[in-house]
């Protein structure tokens, strides 16, 4: 049985991971990687019909927001760079594999609560002006 001495510092490590994702996915000046985790988020708060799809939502969320980021690092090339989409396609993946791999559990835990919160308040929006 955890202690609450072990649990305050447990929550406060989630809490600052969630705020760390927040802050570097939906408050940055990268407009085009603010506009994909954006339209994640709006895509699966618009699927949802209650609210207890919010788990598989938030994971169609994160699915969407991983494959725009590939697309863009596919379709993004640098200048000069001679190589095709193929060969670019092939490179992104294998890139973004290995960045998914060194993700930490906290890590992928608070992109998952950090995009819950925000189909939560977008899926609230929704129902409230459904009834209106």
């Amino acid at each position: 049985m955890l202690k609450f001495e072990e649990v305050g510092p447990m929550l406060q490590t989630i809490i600052n991971d969630v705020s760390g994702i927040f802050r570097s996915t939906f408050l940055t000046g990268d407009w085009i990687a603010l506009v994909i985790a954006f339209g994640s988020v709006l895509v699966a708060a618009l699927l949802m019909r209650r609210g207890g799809q919010i788990g598989s939502m938030t994971l169609l969320a994160l699915v969407l927001f991983a494959l725009g980021g590939y697309l863009r690092g596919v379709f993004r090339a640098p200048s000069g760079e001679t190589a095709g989409y193929g060969e670019r396609a092939i490179s992104q993946l294998e890139a973004s594999w290995l960045h998914f791999m060194d993700l930490q559990a906290g890590q992928l835990l608070a992109y998952f609560i950090a995009f819950m919160a925000i189909i939560l308040v977008l899926y609230g929006l929704k129902s409230v002006l459904n009834r209106g």
